[in-house]
């Protein structure tokens, strides 16, 4: 073998070494622990909270900084502070008792528009399929992400509209909730075992 083609041959094998474990590579996440506020603004003015800690899902993350897995709220447990708001929104409007397609929201496919995919941190745009009250639709808001030494932090924030999930109008006495809520996820997720 002639030394450049030994040469040429080495320096493929260097590239191939260096770029294909990057390329190839999934890392994948398992939430331990996260909190769901979504803000919901009344139509006389003021707004208040419903939350939940019943979070959980698996994110895998690939080199373009395409996500897989999902993430899954339970429904059932959303918590305004007052029992009849609590009832009214689960029963009435998000209507849990229909099924998991509607006792659960699960936001897949998730796609991060700048963050680096080899340390995935810092403020991210990004979109996603949310399925809530039976119905998906695309998402799209602001995510910050912050790593931690075995996993990573992240709070992302984006609108969801309740008409476009079929959630007819929320109204008590007068008062109703404005067609637009705004949703927070925070979680922090740990690196998985291969």
């Amino acid at each position: 073998m002639s030394p450049l083609v030994r040469d040429v041959v080495r320096w493929a094998l260097v590239a191939l070494a260096l770029s294909s474990p990057a390329e190839a590579q999934e890392t994948s996440w398992r939430l331990v622990s996260g909190e769901v506020r979504v803000v919901c603004p009344l139509t006389v003015g003021g707004s208040f909270d419903a939350t939940t800690t019943v979070l959980k899902g698996v994110v895998t993350a690939d080199a373009s900084g395409r996500l897989g897995g999902a993430l899954e709220v339970d429904l059932t447990t959303l918590d305004t502070g007052i029992e009849l708001r609590d009832t009214h929104l689960r029963d009435t409007y998000l209507e849990v008792d229909r099924g998991q397609n509607f006792a659960r929201a699960v936001l897949s496919a998730i796609v991060l528009d700048d963050a680096d995919p080899r340390t995935f941190e810092g403020e991210t745009a990004f979109s996603a399929t949310l399925r809530l009250h039976g119905v998906e639709r695309s998402v799209s808001g602001v995510a910050e992400l912050a790593r931690t030494p075995n996993g990573i932090g992240v709070v992302a924030h984006f609108p969801v509209s309740l008409p476009d999930h079929d959630i007819q109008a929320p109204r008590y006495l007068g008062v109703g909730v404005s067609d637009q809520v705004q949703a927070e996820v925070r979680f922090m997720a740990v690196t998985e075992t291969e």
